[in-house]
C-alpha cells in the first residue's frame, strides 16, 4: 500500500481560502435557512427562539484539529477539512418542551433531506458518567423541490446543522460552553456538575408534566361545563347540592381553566387571553375566595339577559370583562360592591331603579 504524503498546512490553507471566498454565501444561506425553518414551525409549534451563525473560522480549524485530525493521520487517509466540519452553517430552534422534538422534525421533512442525526439526549442518558446539555442534533440539505426553487437554487449544495432544544437545554449549554468541562476533572467537582445537571434535567421534565397536566385541567373544565350547561337553569339550581358534593373540578373554586370553559361559551367570538383571564379569576377570588364555576355558570345565565339590555337602552358598549363584572355584581351586590368601579355601580344601579319603576 503506498501511503499518502497529506500536509495538514496545506489543507488548513486551502479550507481558509475556500471559507473566506464563500463566507457571504454562507451568511445568505444561513439566513434563508433560519427563516424558513421559523416560517415552517411558528404556526404549529410554541417557540422561544429560531436563530443562526456561521462557525468562526478559527474555531471550525481547531474543531477539526481537535476531533479528527488524529484520526485521518493515523489511517493515512486523505480528506478536506471541509468535509467534516458539518455545522459550519447552523441553526438552533429553541422549543419549550422535549415533547416538541419531533413535531418539529416531521414539520421539517418536507422541506429538506436528512443527512444524519445526533440524539444528544440519548448519548447522556446511555451512559453514567456523561454529563453535558441535552437537544437534538439534524443535519440537513435542502430537498429536491426545495431546491428547484429560484430563490434556494445557489444553497443547494450546502448542508448546515440544525439544533433543536428546550429554554432548560439551551441554559444549560451556555454554562457547559463557559466553564468548558474536562473529562479529567476532580471527582468531587464531577459530582457536583452531575447534580447540577440533573437539576435542570427534573427542571425539563417538571416543565412537560406541568403542561400536560394543564391540558388535563382544562379539559375536565371543558367537559363539566358542556354537563351542567346542557341542563335548564332550574333544573342546575335545584341540582346545587349535588354538584356541591361531587368530586369533579367544576364544584372546586373557580380557577383560570374553567373560567375560560365558560366565558369562552358565552362570548365565542372574543379572545380571552390567559394572562388577563387569570388576572381577573384572581380579583374574583380574593373577593370570595369560595367563589365556583358553578357560581359563574348561574350567574351568567341569570344576569346576562338584563346587563345587555342596559348595555343597548344606554348606548354603552361593554367589552365581555365589563359585561361579566356588571353580570357577577347584579348577582350578588352587596359581596361583588368592588368589583365595578363606582361610577359604573351608579350609573347602573340608577338604571336599573328607573326600569324598576
Amino acid at each position: 500500500m503506498n501511503e499518502i504524503n497529506i500536509n495538514f498546512n496545506e489543507k488548513e490553507s486551502k479550507f481558509r481560502s475556500f471559507y473566506q471566498q464563500n463566507l457571504e454565501v454562507f451568511n445568505s444561506a444561513v439566513r434563508t435557512f433560519e427563516t424558513l425553518v421559523h416560517s415552517l414551525v411558528v404556526d404549529e409549534i410554541e417557540i422561544d427562539s429560531v436563530s443562526s451563525r456561521v462557525k468562526n473560522l478559527d474555531e471550525c480549524i481547531h474543531k477539526f484539529k481537535r476531533k479528527y485530525l488524529s484520526k485521518f493521520e493515523e489511517s493515512d487517509t486523505d480528506y478536506e477539512v471541509y468535509d467534516s466540519i458539518t455545522d459550519l452553517l447552523g441553526v438552533r430552534i429553541v422549543c419549550l418542551y422535549v415533547s416538541d422534538f419531533d413535531k418539529i422534525k416531521e414539520l421539517l421533512e418536507e422541506n429538506f433531506k436528512e443527512i444524519g442525526i445526533t440524539d444528544k439526549t440519548a448519548l447522556i442518558e446511555s451512559t453514567e458518567n456523561q454529563f453535558g446539555y441535552k437537544g437534538l442534533h439534524l443535519d440537513l440539505k435542502l430537498n429536491e423541490s426545495r431546491e428547484q426553487l429560484h430563490e434556494y437554487r445557489k444553497f443547494k449544495d450546502l448542508r448546515f446543522e440544525l439544533q433543536i432544544r428546550t429554554i432548560i437545554q439551551d441554559a444549560w449549554s451556555v454554562l457547559d460552553h463557559k466553564i468548558k468541562y474536562k473529562k479529567s476533572i476532580p471527582n468531587s467537582l464531577k459530582r457536583r456538575i452531575n447534580r447540577l445537571s440533573a437539576l435542570f434535567e427534573v427542571a425539563d421534565e417538571e416543565f412537560l408534566r406541568i403542561k400536560n397536566e394543564t391540558i388535563e385541567e382544562s379539559d375536565k373544565a371543558g367537559e363539566e361545563f358542556l354537563r351542567i350547561k346542557d341542563e335548564t337553569i332550574e333544573e342546575s339550581t335545584n341540582s346545587k347540592s349535588e354538584i356541591e358534593q361531587s368530586k369533579d373540578i367544576f364544584s372546586e373554586k373557580i380557577s383560570v381553566f374553567s373560567f375560560l370553559k365558560i366565558a369562552n361559551g358565552y362570548f365565542k367570538d372574543y379572545l380571552f387571553e390567559e394572562s388577563r383571564a387569570d388576572n381577573f379569576v384572581e380579583e374574583i377570588l380574593k373577593i370570595n375566595p369560595d367563589y365556583r364555576p358553578f357560581d359563574l355558570y348561574i350567574a351568567i345565565a341569570k344576569n346576562i339577559e338584563i346587563v345587555n339590555e342596559y348595555s343597548s337602552t344606554e348606548h354603552k358598549y361593554l367589552n365581555p370583562y365589563t359585561t361579566l363584572r356588571h353580570i357577577i355584581y347584579n348577582s350578588d351586590s352587596t359581596v361583588f360592591k368592588e368589583i365595578l368601579y363606582p361610577n359604573q355601580r351608579h350609573t347602573f344601579d340608577l338604571w336599573k331603579s328607573h326600569t324598576n319603576s
